[in-house]
């Protein structure tokens, strides 16, 4: 029978889940004159709201004693951006973390700041030099020192297409989101303020046509098809052949063309789901060793089901997934946790029912988390 084989301590239970940022994303902008932190790690961290951001900046040093115009230009660019983000019309976000770096060796404090807050999306922000309109070729030296498959990763580019970083198996394209913006449209900030504001009040939002105020829709043909082919996002016309003059955003996708709502909706409760195994786990620690044959093979129900059928319904009172199905778990009964979950979900009426899995690698790498937080 299975013998304390998940050894965490959950006194500090807000560490699991309260503190997964699913709707505050962080920030992320690579400098050129800004005055850095001394020491390793060489970044400077920012908590701004929708009332101070602009005095922090101004608050800002700059490195060394020359290019005075060069650091006053980098400040109002990064006013004009967060300023993009805390856009009045848009009613998105009111406050955010900003993390500012500038050498690729630095760039794994990035790492470090997701393991600590767990925050799910991560913006880049394009920078005011002449290459700073295509995100992708601005990062693609330090995306490998702190690229994790668990988290969103929102790019901006003025391209119509992927022409690094992206375009072979190096990196996977999964939870990879690219945005078409034009000069500083910003249109990768102000999308992820809006939506994980949305979001935050009812998680199933469907981010396809959502709407800003002050962009400019794409009108041309040929440059929608590319965008479309590319899976990169773009803001243009709901009714593309009629004119409507209804602009929206679309198509909602990350890179490989999943839909943006149901990967974060699928990530959301694989977290909560692993976060609640954890919990029943370590209380009914000494009545693992009880369950019986039939309860470990899944056939009859047990207390982890039993909980998981809780969170679950709690899932549909709060409108994140419409029914669920073919609830299993099974227990491979040793002294090393060998556990199966598996269980057929249905996000909304518009979309087919997929399989949610969690094996005990997923509470693995949720634990190990954990003990790096510790």
């Amino acid at each position: 029978m299975p013998q304390d084989t998940i050894t965490v301590n959950l006194i500090h239970e807000s560490l699991d889940i309260k503190n997964v940022n699913y709707y505050q994303p962080l920030l992320v902008y690579k400098c050129a004159k800004i005055k850095l932190a001394s020491s390793t790690p060489k970044v400077k961290i920012l908590h701004l709201n929708i009332n101070n951001f602009e005095k922090l900046i101004d608050t800002l040093e700059k490195e060394g004693s020359n290019d005075e115009d060069a650091f006053n230009n980098e400040k109002a660019y990064l006013k004009r951006a967060l300023c993009a983000f805390f856009s009045y019309g848009d009613a998105g976000l009111r406050s955010v973390k900003l993390l500012i770096y500038k050498e690729s060796t630095a760039a794994q404090a990035i790492k470090t700041e997701l393991i600590q807050n767990r925050n799910t999306f991560i913006t880049l922000i394009n920078t005011y030099s002449s290459d700073g309109g295509d995100g992708i070729t601005l990062y693609k030296d330090d995306y490998t020192h702190f690229k994790e498959d668990k988290h969103f990763f929102v790019f901006a580019t003025k391209e119509s297409e992927i022409k690094s970083l992206f375009t072979d198996a190096t990196n996977t394209k999964s939870r990879i989101i690219v945005i078409h913006s034009k000069a500083e449209e910003h249109l990768n900030l102000r999308f992820i303020s809006k939506y994980l504001h949305e979001a935050s009040m009812f998680h199933a939002v469907n981010p396809y046509g959502v709407k800003f105020n002050g962009i400019h829709p794409i009108t041309d043909s040929d440059t929608i098809s590319k965008l479309r082919s590319a899976n990169i996002n773009f803001y243009s016309l709901l009714n593309e052949t009629g004119l409507d003059g209804i602009p929206a955003f679309k198509e909602g996708v990350t890179l490989d063309g999943s839909p943006i709502d149901e990967i974060f909706t699928y990530h959301y409760i694989k977290y909560e789901l692993t976060s609640k195994l954890i919990h029943v786990w370590n209380f009914n620690n000494r009545a693992n060793s009880k369950l019986s044959s039939l309860q470990l093979d899944g056939k009859r129900d047990n207390a982890y089901t039993a909980a998981l059928e809780c969170t679950l319904k709690t899932f549909i009172d709060q409108g994140i997934i419409v029914s669920y199905k073919d609830l299993s778990m099974k227990i491979n009964p040793s002294t090393n946790l060998d556990l199966s979950l598996s269980v057929g979900i249905i996000y909304n009426f518009s979309m087919n029912s997929v399989t949610l899995n969690i094996t005990s690698q997923d509470i693995g790498d949720y634990l190990n988390t954990h003990n790096r937080r510790s």
